[in-house]
C-alpha cells in the first residue's frame, strides 16, 4: 500500500531528526569549549586531547556500514533508541574519568556509537518520507545542528563553570537520553507485513534464478560484492565520495580548536565560546538558504551542497560549513537513488570517518610544531576548497557533455521504490 510523502507523520520524523541532529552535532562542535578545559586538567599535548573529539566525531562517520546493517535488522526506531542509550551512558560515565585513555572509551568510543546510530537513522527516515521536499525537509531536521552549535557551547560552559566538566559530563548525558523518546517517533514508512510482501514479491519475480542463489552463501556473499560495487561503478556518486572525504579531513578542526585559538589571543572564555555560536548562526542561515535552491528542479544538488568548499576561502567572513555536510544526503539519493541510500550513504560516512579521525590531531601537531594556528586553519581552509572543487569541476565537465542529453535527465527526481528496512530490496534495484 503506496504511501503518501511530504505530508502528515513525514513532518513529525522531521521534529525528531532536528532534536538528534541538536545533541549530536551540537555536542561534537562544541567539543573545543570542553578541549580548552581538558588541557588544563591532564596537562597533555594538543595533539593527544584532540584525539578525545576526534574518536568522536570520526567514529560517527565511520561505522556507517554497520549503522546499515543494524538498520536491517531493527529499523530506524529501535536503532534510534539504542543509539541514545549508548550515547548516553558513553556521556555519562566521563563522569568518572581519570585519565585520557578513560575518556577516549567513553566520550570517544562509546558516545561516537551511539551518535553514529543516531545520525544514520535520523537522516535516513527523512530521506525515506519526503521526494519532492527532501532538501528541506534534511535543511529543516538537520537544522538542530545549527541550533545545537548556537546554544550548546555557552551552556556547557555554564555548566562548567558551576559543576565542573565532570559535573557537565553527567547533565549533558541526560540531555543525550532524549534522543531515545524523539528517535521513538521515527515509525517506518511501510509496516512489517508490508515489508514482508515486498519481499516475497521480490523473490517471486526473481525466480528460480534467485532462490538458486540464496541457497548458497557464497552466491550471497557475491551478490553483496555485486550490489557494492554496482554503487561504485556510479562516477558521479565515486566522485562525490572523493571530493566529500578531502573536505572531511577538515570539517571538525574550526569547531574542536577554535576557542583554543582565541584563549592564545587573549579573549576572555565567555567570549570564546560565542565564536562557535556564531558559526550554528551562519549555518542555520545556510541551511534554510540552500535547502530552498536544492529543491528548485533544475539545480543539480550535488554541485550546490560543495559549494560551501569554495566559500572558506572566506573563512573568517562567512562559514556555512553545515550546508555541506546536511546537503550529502540528499545529494546521494540524487546521484544513485533513495532505495540505495542507507547503502550509498553508509559507504560516503564510512570513509569520512577515515580522514576524520586525522583531522583534530594533525591541527593539534601542526600547532605543536609552528606554535600557532595560522598553518592549521590555512590547511583546513585550503582542504575545503579542493574538495568542492574536485567535485564542481566534474560536474561541468559532465554537463557540457551531456548538454545535447539534457531533455533525458532531472537531477532532483528520482522513482524508486523507499524501504524503511535497506536488507528488502532486489537486485534489479541494486
Amino acid at each position: 500500500m503506496a504511501r503518501q510523502k511530504d505530508t502528515g507523520w513525514a513532518w513529525v520524523c522531521v521534529l525528531g531528526s532536528f532534536y538528534i541532529h541538536f545533541i549530536v552535532f551540537g555536542l561534537m562542535q562544541s567539543f573545543g569549549v570542553i578541549y580548552v578545559e581538558l588541557l588544563d586538567q591532564f596537562k597533555s599535548s594538543r595533539g593527544e586531547t584532540a584525539w578525545i573529539g576526534s574518536l568522536l566525531s570520526g567514529l560517527l562517520l565511520l561505522l556507517g556500514p554497520l549503522d546499515v546493517i543494524v538498520l536491517g535488522l531493527l529499523g530506524t526506531r529501535v536503532t534510534a533508541v539504542l543509539g541514545a542509550v549508548l550515547a548516553c551512558v558513553g556521556c555519562s560515565i566521563s563522569f568518572l574519568a581519570n585519565s585520557l585513555l578513560f575518556l577516549y572509551l567513553s566520550y570517544g568510543v562509546l558516545q561516537g556509537l551511539g551518535f553514529s546510530l543516531l545520525f544514520v537513522s535520523a537522516t535516513v527516515i527523512v530521506n525515506q518520507y519526503f521526494d519532492k521536499r527532501r532538501s528541506l525537509a534534511n535543511a529543516l531536521g538537520s537544522l538542530g545542528g545549527g541550533v545545537g552549535t548556537l546554544v550548546l557551547p555557552p551552556l556547557l560552559q555554564l555548566m562548567m563553570s558551576v559543576y565542573t566538566w565532570r559535573g557537565a559530563f553527567l547533565i549533558t548525558g541526560g540531555l543525550v537520553l532524549n534522543c531515545a523518546v524523539f528517535g521513538a517517533l521515527f515509525r517506518p514508512f511501510y509496516t512489517r507485513q508490508e515489508l514482508r510482501d515486498m519481499k516475497t514479491e521480490s523473490r517471486t519475480s526473481d525466480g528460480d534464478k534467485q532462490e538458486t542463489r540464496k541457497s548458497c552463501s557464497a552466491a550471497a556473499f557475491c551478490i553483496k560484492v555485486k550490489s557494492i560495487l554496482s554503487t561504485f561503478t556510479n562516477i558521479r556518486y565515486t566522485i562525490f565520495v572523493v571530493g566529500s572525504v578531502v573536505g572531511a579531513l577538515a570539517y571538525f578542526i574550526p569547531f574542536n580548536h577554535l576557542p583554543d585559538l582565541a584563549n592564545g589571543l587573549n579573549i576572555p572564555e565567555k567570549k570564546s565560546t560565542w565564536l562557535i555560536s556564531t558559526i550554528g548562526i551562519s549555518s542555520m542561515v545556510g541551511r534554510l538558504l540552500f535547502a530552498r535552491i536544492s529543491d528548485i528542479p533544475c539545480v543539480v544538488v550535488v554541485v550546490v551542497s560543495n559549494v560551501d568548499g569554495l566559500l572558506c576561502v572566506f573563512w573568517d567572513i562567512l562559514r556555512f560549513s553545515c550546508v555541506w555536510m546536511y546537503l550529502q544526503a540528499v545529494a546521494v539519493a540524487d546521484t544513485i537513488g533513495v532505495n540505495k541510500l542507507s547503502e550509498g550513504f553508509g559507504y560516503l560516512i564510512c570513509f569520512q570517518g577515515i580522514v576524520v579521525f586525522l583531522g583534530s590531531p594533525m591541527a593539534g601537531w601542526l600547532y605543536d610544531l609552528t606554535g600557532n594556528y595560522g598553518m592549521t586553519f590555512y590547511v583546513a581552509g585550503g582542504l575545503f576548497i579542493l574538495g568542492g572543487a574536485i567535485i564542481l569541476l566534474y560536474d561541468v565537465t559532465r554537463t557540457c557533455f551531456r548538454s545535447e542529453h539534457s531533455d533525458s535527465y532531472s537531477p532532483n527526481t528520482v522513482g524508486e521504490n523507499v524501504y524503511d528496512n535497506p536488507a528488502v530490496v532486489s537486485e534489479e534495484g541494486l
